[in-house]
């Protein structure tokens, strides 16, 4: 019975001890070195600090940091990603609810990392690892372990202005990526080209898929991400099969024209998850890499990346939503509506997730855990926790969940009319003069904003728009931008559009 990461990573380095785990444009390590790092960093760290103590990791994204999380596992403790490139403030929030127990930083931020750690213990990676293993005091360690212990905590937005910090357990985590094995062939011979940044939980898919199948995940430089000509080159020199995109980034390249001229036909599967994916860009995907699998995953960070996936199957025209299919295995989704009662055929309800994918809650923030982890409304026979996620869903004829957007996407426009954003959005990406986009609700003035990029002109945008939309969910206002703002994560920044054209 697999209780710890941990046990993938041992499985893996003593099945493939130099087969290279992750590789970046700088390092790469192996199995075994990636083990060995970690127990060397652990027993650092397990002579500073008791078990469950969280520890930052302050480091660059390189194959390193990953070693950095694994050793703070092998202390017993568990790992928060921070982004290097966060402003100062930010981080001292972060560290109001988290109070590490620890930091470990690279040489690039030791002065950044030093100024935050505050009363926490901090150390050099790089300076810790030279510290011999002490197999005892790491085996006492894995046998005090349960499966319940915290893994990771990610940082997320919160609707105050204090990031949430979202706990996700070794028992989740397992479980995931034993579903990534079982429903999506990741296996040994995947070669994974990571796109997430390590703050954003879709970058777990890349991780664990290496720790547990033995196979390899290659850290894709920022650089390729706007070039996209590199982009062809990196994923061609290194073999990669598979990726795990947001949508942004497979618009990008998309867009671009890249995949006319020089389409990546290694591809086997191209998964995306974060946003929706629309199908006109998808298209140009499957025309141009027709042998690959594609995969529309939903899932928002508090339950563990992905709880619903759908494997594109027919054909769709670019117009049409892309479902996000159905619950994955262990997992439970049920629709709710305002009465919290099951949604009926066709009828959109809040979407909301049960089972072992759950985070435990958020750290250090008892209200906010209480509102969002809730008592299954449907059972008032034992305790049930349920994730409210705040999005909007309904099922198809087919029984294929179709998503409909955020509760807090969902407008009242002219007195009377209840708008989803994201069915105007989609229209919207459909038109060829668009590249990338998203529409946006003034209240005060009750006027649907669509701010996008691309070479259409706002009438002609309007004439295309009349034919699809009716009337009332046309927008009253259009914003074309040479670029849009994104956030770490690489999604559409709708924050910062709201500021500037709304505010």
């Amino acid at each position: 019975m697999v209780t710890n990461v941990l046990d993938y990573l041992d499985a893996s380095a003593a099945r493939l001890p130099d087969k290279i785990a992750f590789g970046g444009d700088k390092s790469a390590l192996t199995f075994a070195q990636l083990r060995d790092m970690a127990r060397r960093g652990g027993t650092y760290l397990a002579g500073r600090i008791g078990p469950r103590r969280p520890v930052a990791v302050f480091m660059e994204k390189t194959p390193e940091c990953l070693a950095a999380f694994f050793a703070a596992v092998s202390a017993g403790c568990f790992y928060v990603p921070l982004d290097t490139k966060m402003p100062a403030e930010r981080i001292k929030l972060i560290f109001d609810t988290l109070h590490p127990a620890f930091v470990f930083y690279d040489e690039k931020n030791a002065d950044a990392a030093q100024a935050v750690a505050g009363q926490a213990g901090c150390a050099l990676f790089s300076e810790a690892i030279k510290t011999e293993p002490d197999e005892e005091k790491l085996a006492a360690i894995r046998a005090a372990h349960t499966d319940t212990d915290l893994l990771y905590v990610l940082f997320t937005s919160g609707s105050t202005g204090v990031p949430k910090g979202v706990t996700i357990s070794h028992r989740s985590m397992v479980d995931y990526a034993d579903w990534l094995h079982d429903a999506l062939d990741m296996n040994e011979s995947c070669v994974i080209g990571n796109q997430a940044p390590f703050v954003f939980d879709n970058s777990t898919l890349d991780i664990y898929s290496t720790l547990k199948n033995g196979c390899t995940t290659w850290i894709i430089p920022k650089k390729c991400f706007t070039f996209p000509k590199s982009m062809m080159q990196f994923l061609r020199e290194h073999e990669i099969d598979t990726i795990f995109f947001v949508p942004s980034a497979l618009i990008s390249i998309a867009n671009s024209g890249i995949l006319d001229i020089d389409p990546p036909a290694q591809l086997k599967r191209v998964y995306f998850c974060g946003e929706v994916m629309p199908n006109r860009q998808l298209n140009m995907w499957r025309r141009a890499v027709p042998g690959a699998t594609y995969c529309n995953m939903y899932g928002p960070t508090e339950i563990t990346d992905v709880c619903a996936y759908y494997v594109v199957d027919r054909d769709f025209d670019d117009d049409d939503p892309l479902p996000i299919g159905k619950a994955c295995e262990n997992s439970r989704i049920i629709l709710l509506n305002d009465e919290n009662e099951l949604a009926g055929p066709g009828e959109t309800g809040e979407l909301c997730v049960l089972g072992t994918c759950l985070s435990l809650g958020y750290y250090n923030n008892p209200a906010q855990t209480e509102k969002a982890f809730v008592q299954n409304p449907l059972n008032t026979l034992f305790h049930e926790r349920m994730y409210r996620t705040g999005d909007l869903a309904r099922y198809n004829e087919r029984g294929e969940i179709m998503f409909q957007g955020r509760k807090d996407f969902q407008i009242k426009h002219q007195g009377c009319y209840r708008i989803e954003l994201g069915e105007i959005e989609t229209a919207l990406l459909a038109d060829p003069g668009v590249s990338n986009g998203c529409c946006l609700f003034d209240g005060e003035k009750d006027e649907i904003v669509c701010v996008y990029m691309g070479p259409a002109e706002p009438g002609e945008l309007a004439k295309a728009l009349a034919v699809k939309l009716p009337s009332y969910m046309m927008p009253n206002r259009y914003v074309h931008l040479d670029r849009l703002p994104m956030t770490i994560n690489d999604k559409i920044d709708r924050v910062t559009l709201k500021k500037e054209h709304i505010g």
